[in-house]
């Protein structure tokens, strides 16, 4: 019986499966690998799945090669970035909208163009990366009301997909977003 405090990781290989596909896995068995980044535990993964099935699930992934538990993870190093390779909340660079007499105070806002070109553009991204399983992150990025929300929502997205996915996809989320931001000027 698995501890329901455990945590595993991706391995290699499990990092290369969610982004090729190849071994055809199940719905419920992808979408726990996905939600596999190496702090949270088996009892919060059961949420996303049948409660019941959670055990089962998770010993199949690491019998496939594709999970290991946090105990036997450390050789493989896959994880959470350490806090100081982690982006500012202020990686999004906007044009401001407001006039230049505009008080000194005022946070400079991007064009409604800007916010929904990255919105497009993140939403059309997650799609790409995560196929049916981009649901919760997407609705992130569509609950967004204002710049500052979305800035903070796109560094979440791109966390997420750096321990998910590995740091390349994230970056290039990342970069897809930047080029949707400055492409509206």
């Amino acid at each position: 019986m698995i501890n329901p405090n455990s945590i595993y990781r991706k391995t290699d290989a499990g990092v290369a499966e969610i982004q090729s596909r190849a071994l055809g896995l199940r719905t419920e068995l992808r979408r726990v690998l996905i939600l596999t980044d190496g702090t949270a535990t088996v009892g919060k993964l059961a949420a996303f799945v049948r409660a019941a099935e959670i055990e089962m699930l998770v010993t199949e992934l690491e019998q496939r090669g594709l999970v290991v538990s946090g105990s036997n993870a450390g050789a493989i190093g896959f994880g959470p970035l350490p806090v100081a390779e982690l982006p500012p909340l202020t990686d999004i660079t906007v044009t401001p909208s407001i006039n230049v007499s505009a008080r000194a105070d005022n946070l400079l806002e991007p064009s409604a163009a800007q916010m929904l070109a990255v919105r497009r553009t993140a939403v059309s991204s997650l799609h790409e990366f995560l196929g049916q399983d981009a649901g919760t992150l997407t609705s992130k990025i569509e609950r967004c009301s204002s710049a500052n929300e979305m800035r903070i929502a796109v560094n979440e997205v791109r966390q997420a997909l750096d321990r998910q996915m590995g740091a390349s996809v994230g970056q290039r989320f990342l970069d897809a977003v930047r080029g949707a931001a400055e492409g509206t000027r």
